[in-house]
């Protein structure tokens, strides 16, 4: 009956934490992959909204249009979004626009655009539509010394997602993270996003989504072991300080991620092989790991690791002694293992290293690994 209780308010405050409608104010609050650095200096607008990023930050925009199959962007937002004075004379209808040590210049309803005195001809003269001065698009990356990423949708209009940032700004060119922009400039109500993984919200229903195309319902169930099918991703652990989600990047890096759901969603650790067991003891994350062709880097870790949450993340290392395997025998058997106090209590063999079977079998036995330290004691052969 406590179990049926447990699991009954985790879906209550499960529901509470995602049933809101997510409108990011800034992208690196629901992005976990991207900082305010890799969103520096960079703008992000929609032909379909009216709602821009400057630097990661929400902004009411005035829209970018189409016209002729050419997308025309307005010139005073863009401007003053990357710290630009533009200077406007009615009377000449000059456009003046001081940018770092650039000097731009152009006039309504011509093509030419002058940069520090430097003439050229654009594909369309500057026009004024709805009180803003629109210029054709490709000419403010050569104006600002800035790259543009057009991400087409043919199905609504030539470009739906327009990106103006720094030539060496890479990481805001991830393409999950591009699609999180499409997501977000379609009004979905996100909870959580990062390289691997997308949780959205839709009707009081929490989606989850591995290739950010499809979708199917993020929520607690229990696993059962079967013997005829191997389980490595979508798995739920259930401790006493809370409830994690693992997830296996099958298509792109082949990791396994652990994360955190509560109130909300947080990553805690990344690892290249299987996660196996999850538990929790006062604020930390214990787990281990199972290896199937020995342990990687096995002369500095282990397959014992614990995670901590510090400074709005989490870190995570190994416990014991490089080259120890915890927790499973030769044969892959699982062994219990507790945690209190004194330590970590369960077998434990040295399985790396040029050790004869005789030389290894010497080494099994019952272990205590002290809690945040590479130590650990043989309690019984």
């Amino acid at each position: 009956m406590k179990v049926k209780k447990n699991l009954t308010l985790f879906t209550f405050i499960l529901f509470l934490a995602f049933s809101y409608t997510a409108h990011a104010e800034n992208l690196y609050d629901i992005y976990e992959d991207v900082t305010e650095h890799d969103l520096k200096n960079s703008i992000i607008l929609s032909p379909e909204s009216s709602t821009a990023f400057i630097n990661g930050q929400k902004v009411s925009a005035v829209q970018p249009i189409v016209k002729d199959g050419r997308t025309l962007v307005p010139l005073r937002f863009i401007s003053e979004g990357f710290g630009a004075k533009v200077d406007f004379n009615s009377k000449s209808q000059y456009i003046t626009i001081k940018y770092a040590n650039q000097t731009i210049s152009l006039k309504i309803g011509e093509k030419s655009i002058s940069i520090n005195g430097k003439l050229s001809k654009m594909d369309g003269a500057a026009s004024i539509y709805n009180n803003a001065t629109y210029i054709p698009l490709r000419y403010i990356g050569e104006a600002f010394n800035k790259k543009i990423i057009y991400l087409k949708n043919e199905k609504i209009q030539p470009y739906s997602l327009i990106i103006i940032r720094d030539i060496d700004a890479t990481a805001i060119e991830n393409l999950n993270l591009m699609r999180v922009f499409k997501f977000l400039y379609k009004g979905k109500s996100i909870v959580y996003s990062d390289r691997f993984i997308i949780v959205i919200n839709e009707n009081g229903h929490s989606l989850i989504s591995n290739d950010f195309y499809t979708f199917e319902p993020f929520n607690y169930k229990e696993m059962f072991e079967d013997k005829n099918r191997v389980q490595l991703g979508d798995i739920w652990f259930k401790t006493d300080m809370s409830h994690f989600y693992l997830n296996y990047a099958y298509n792109t890096t082949k990791e396994f991620i652990l994360y955190r759901v509560d109130e909300e969603i947080t990553r805690v650790a990344i690892e290249k092989a299987p996660i196996k067991a999850v538990k929790t003891y006062l604020n930390n994350v214990y787990y281990l790991t199972r290896y199937e062709r020995g342990i990687l880097n096995a002369h500095e870790t282990s397959n014992l690791k614990y995670a901590t949450f510090n400074n709005g993340q989490w870190f995570s290392d190994y416990l014991g002694k490089p080259g120890y395997y915890y927790g499973f025998d030769t044969l892959g058997n699982a062994y219990n293992w507790e945690i209190n106090s004194n330590g970590i209590f369960t077998f434990g063999y040295q399985r790396a290293g040029d050790l004869t079977s005789d030389e290894r079998k010497k080494t099994f036995g019952q272990y205590r690994i002290e809690l945040q330290s590479k130590n650990h004691q043989l309690v019984t052969p």
